[in-house]
């Protein structure tokens, strides 16, 4: 027989160290029975709560102490953990004694008997009100961050330092056709004209390998089969110690642009061979009227 089990004195010196160990991590701890009913609250769940272990029983106290928001999901949550045995974990806000929500990560695990039957459950609330508004705040900026890049006029995308292209916006997919798994395993040698892919990739790996700012005319497949030329231009990111982390890159249509200088330079191409055929139309005048003023002096 287990010595803690068969003295008393051993017992009550392990129960006085579980309530010390209880009320000395920061989590607020609780036992239920095997049906939900709770039996213990350590001094921290009183120092939050204001709650007693005598106004902590019964359905009122979590009423009145979860958010209106998350009562009815914890109640599901926690009825399907008792009914299955499942461990228990919910993100939800609870009340201060003080007043205001704050919240926490409830989490608990059943404990079994050595016929397999639950015997308690042991739980806490770790109170994450600071990493909660660090992800939304995170979560925020990400869709501001989305909201601006699938918006600009450009295609946009991010690549690792080594040159991996990890993320597009929503223009590029929008151009291209393309889904992001198809990004993910063919890259962008399916969007190539083939007449310019090994340049490309030879120009593109070496410009990885210097890590500085890069810019390349190419043309870009769209997903109507149209090939239209684009800007292309890279930046490298560094971090506070001069390591490249991350490029990021934008592909401006610069078709339009490219037809005009076309007919710009045709233009001038034309005007310069009237001007020429001018010229010698004038010569062939002027060589004309000395052979006639020198007839005529003769």
């Amino acid at each position: 027989m287990d010595a803690s089990i068969a003295n008393p004195h051993s017992s009550s010196l392990i129960e006085n160290e579980f309530q010390f160990l209880a009320d000395f991590i920061p989590q607020l701890v609780w036992i239920t029975d095997p049906a939900g009913d709770h039996l213990y609250f350590n001094q921290r769940w009183t120092d939050y709560t204001g709650y007693t272990l005598a106004d902590s029983v019964g359905p009122d106290m979590w009423n009145n102490l979860l958010h209106p928001d998350d009562r009815a999901r914890a109640r599901q949550i926690w009825g399907h953990s008792l009914a299955t045995g499942e461990d228990y974990e919910i993100e939800y806000r609870f009340k201060a004694k003080a007043g205001g929500y704050r919240w926490f990560l409830g989490q608990a695990k059943p404990r079994y008997d050595a016929d397999g039957s639950i015997v308690t459950w042991f739980g806490t609330c770790t109170d994450i009100q600071d990493q909660k508004l660090a992800r939304e705040m995170l979560a925020e900026r990400e869709a501001e961050f989305t909201t601006l890049a699938d918006n600009v006029a450009q295609l946009s995308w991010m690549a690792r330092a080594d040159g991996h292209i990890y993320w597009y916006n929503k223009r590029w997919y929008d151009f291209t056709g393309t889904t992001p798994e198809e990004m993910a395993s063919k890259g962008w040698e399916g969007i190539q004209h083939p007449n310019h892919l090994a340049e490309i990739v030879y120009f593109v790996k070496d410009a990885w390998d210097k890590g500085e700012p890069w810019e390349l005319t190419l043309p870009l497949k769209r997903h109507d089969g149209e090939y239209r030329w684009f800007l292309t231009r890279a930046v490298p990111i560094r971090d506070e110690q001069g390591q490249l982390v991350r490029w990021l890159g934008t592909n401006t249509d610069v078709t339009k642009m490219r037809e005009l200088q076309e007919q710009l330079q045709n233009s001038y191409a034309d005007l310069e061979a009237k001007v020429t055929f001018r010229n010698l139309e004038l010569e062939h005048e002027v060589q004309k009227l000395r052979k006639q003023l020198n007839a005529s002096v003769a």
